[in-house]
């Protein structure tokens, strides 16, 4: 027979209500017995009836990301953090893949209209600006990762992307690099432009010249990067620093110099952004993203407006340099080229 909120209750000595109250989270129980109450749930194995739930209040409890076909090193840090506050309050993760020549807006708007979900968000600029507009039409929740919100009403979770970029083309400087390449990301995309202001203000402020012809699109992939890097040689130009806009095309750019007959760090010392796992086992200098917490933060932001809160219009978080022995002349760096 299934256990009910009334055993559960009786087991720990209060009502059946207040048993609901901690499955919903509300803030009108105190901590002791929340902890209590949940501590009975897990031995007695109750398993709340979601379905029922959902029915009554008209939700399917269900929130949905969008991200690139290719799921990268960072997005399933941030599909967990949505999960694990998701999970928390009753929810499923729906992950939503928008890549390729897909009708992206298409996509997200039958599930919208459909009432499939009660809140999308939207990770890595999957959609534009201009698709962020028109489904906001719809009144479904809506929260913007890694990317600027084009309206006020849709909140947007950012990291500090500038920063985080002004950190490392110093760092190069501060190693004594004086001739530096940015690879960046597509023109429009959010952490693409950001980061590359960041590397421009860097220079700025060290004294040094900012030249376009020394930023090379990298397409935020491994080839991409490899190819980047072999242009820069081809076309002659010199450099002794290099600041990949991620860590997958810093990787594609030391696999390309030391097939060139380059040194990483000595001859070109390198720094990536956002600190994939892959990045600590290779050595890399990067600087670390808070991916897991954006996925908090955004789940937290969309819960708020499925229940009608006010939310603040964007939350932004810090980053992190990390230095390891891709930018720093003495350390072993261990690529492994495929």
């Amino acid at each position: 027979m299934a256990v009910t909120l009334e055993d559960v209750g009786r087991q720990c000595g209060v009502s059946r209500s207040t048993v609901s109250r901690v499955i919903n989270d509300s803030p009108l129980v105190n901590q002791r017995t929340k902890d209590m109450v949940l501590k009975v749930i897990k031995e007695m194995r109750y398993s709340p009836n979601f379905i029922a739930r959902s029915l009554t209040k008209n939700r399917t409890e269900t929130l949905a990301v969008t991200l690139p076909d290719i799921v990268g090193g960072v997005f399933p840090e941030i599909i967990a953090g949505m999960d694990e506050v998701a999970s928390r309050h009753g929810y499923h993760v729906l992950v939503v893949f928008l890549g390729g020549a897909r009708p992206h807006s298409a996509t997200v708007e039958k599930l919208i209209r459909n009432r499939r979900v009660d809140a999308v968000v939207t990770v890595a600029s999957t959609l534009s600006d201009q698709q962020v507009v028109a489904l906001s039409e719809w009144n479904m929740p809506m929260v913007c990762v890694a990317q600027k919100s084009p309206l006020a009403i849709i909140p947007s979770v950012l990291f500090d992307n500038m920063g985080g970029a002004i950190s490392a083309t110093s760092h190069l400087i501060a190693q004594g690099r004086r001739h530096l390449i940015h690879l960046r990301g597509a023109q429009g995309n959010y952490d693409a432009d950001e980061r590359c202001r960041g590397f421009r203000v860097a220079l700025e402020q060290a004294g040094l010249p900012v030249d376009a012809s020394r930023e090379f699109a990298g397409e935020f992939s491994r080839d991409g990067g490899a190819r980047a890097v072999s242009r820069a040689l081809e076309q002659g130009i010199e450099f002794d620093g290099l600041f990949a806009a991620n860590d997958e095309m810093a990787i594609g750019a030391m696999e390309a110099l030391i097939r060139h007959g380059k040194s990483v760090p000595q001859d070109v010392a390198v720094v990536g952004f956002d600190d994939v796992d892959l990045a600590h086992f290779i050595g890399l200098s990067t600087v670390k993203v808070p991916h897991r917490e954006l996925g908090r933060a955004a789940t937290r932001f969309a819960l708020d407006l499925i229940e009608g809160k006010t939310v603040s219009e964007s939350e932004v978080l810090s980053t992190e340099f990390i230095q390891r022995a891709s930018s720093t002349p003495g350390r072993q760096l261990n690529l492994l080229q495929s």
